[in-house]
Parts: structure tokens; sequence; C-alpha cells
């Protein structure tokens, strides 16, 4: 057995034994523990997600609440966003496979985030407060989707790639959460991140 299928089985046991013991095995962590799929695959359901984060940052930034500061902030990070939507596109491409629609209107990107546990809404967005909650909770489904694909992929310049993508969405949750709280201690609750929500 070589180093990283071991790796890849220690954490998919720890990813496992977590979510049997918080008791939360919905149809996305059911998807996250299911057998190994391929890169393209894993790669498909990534770039779905990002898609969506994408969807957010814009609503957000059109709905005219934020400040000037957190404004720029705001456009600073969907710029990178979208560099993380067009790497993984292109490395999908690269493997042969498809990338998935976007969704064809809000209501449908509503749904999409609802089915991974997002409720913030995409189109009550009249307070900072709102819209700050909105983004990290999407940058919160960012880190998850990044951290399913390290689990998942094979190939070790796609793992790579995604851990890189997943230490800047745990930034942007940083930014994101300070920009909402203010406070260090609630700003960053805890060190590391996590799997699954």
């Amino acid at each position: 057995m070589d180093c990283s299928s071991t790796r890849r089985e220690l954490v998919g046991s720890a990813m496992a034994a977590a979510v049997g013991a918080s008791g939360l095995l919905g149809a996305d962590l059911a998807e996250a523990a299911a057998a190994p799929r391929s890169d393209a695959g894993v790669l498909w359901r990534t770039l779905k997600i990002e898609r969506l984060v994408v969807i957010a940052y814009r609503e957000v930034l059109s709905s005219g609440t934020l400040s000037p500061a957190n404004t720029h902030k705001v456009q600073a990070i969907l710029g990178q966003e979208l560099q993380h939507v067009a790497i993984v596109e292109r490395a999908l491409k690269k493997l042969g496979g498809t990338p998935p629609p976007a969704p064809r209107d809000l209501p449908a990107a509503q749904r999409a985030l609802a089915s991974h546990h997002v409720t913030a809404s995409l189109t009550d967005l009249h307070t900072q407060t709102q819209c700050l909650r909105l983004l990290v909770d999407t940058e919160t489904l960012a880190e998850d989707a990044y951290f399913v694909a390290i689990e998942k992929l094979m190939d070790p310049a796609l793992l790579r790639l995604c851990a890189q993508i997943m230490g800047c969405e745990a930034q942007h949750w940083t930014v994101l959460s300070s920009a909402r709280h203010g406070d260090i201690k609630i700003t960053v609750p805890y060190p590391f991140v996590g799997g699954p929500t």
C-alpha cells in the first residue's frame, strides 16, 4: 500500500467517524463519504459549488448595502473566486470533463445552496449583516468542497491545487468574518478547516 493511499484512508476514516459522531448524515455528507470517484467527477462537483459562490458574491455587490471598505474587499475576493472557477474548469477540461451548467436563475441557485445547508438568502440582502452572513456561509461551503476534493483526488498536482485554493478560501472566510464581527476571538473561533458542515 502506498503512502497516498494510507493518507486517504486515514482522512476518510476520520471523516466517517466525525460524521457518525455528529449524526449529520445529510445528502451532501453521504456523498462526501461515498466511494472515490474519478478526478473529473470530483472537479465537476467542486466547480459546481464555486459557481454558486460567485453568484453569491455578485448578488451581494449588486445589493449596494456594503460599506465602501467592505465593497472593496468583496470585489477583490470575487476576482479570486473567478480565478478559481477558471483554474478548476481548465483542469476539468484537461481531464476530458464537461463543466457543469450554471444555475439557470436565482431560485435555482438558492435551491442548490439550500441542498448544501446554506440557508442565507440570495435575494433578501437589505443589510450589510445579511450580505456578510451569506458570504461567510458560502465560503464555508467552498472550504468544504475543497476539503472533500483533497480527500478524493488521485492526481498529486490536482490535490496540491485544491489544497492551495482551500487555503485561499479559508483566508476569504477570515476576512469576511472580521468584517462581520470585528472581534478577533469571534472572527477566528477555531484554527483549522474542518470537513463538510
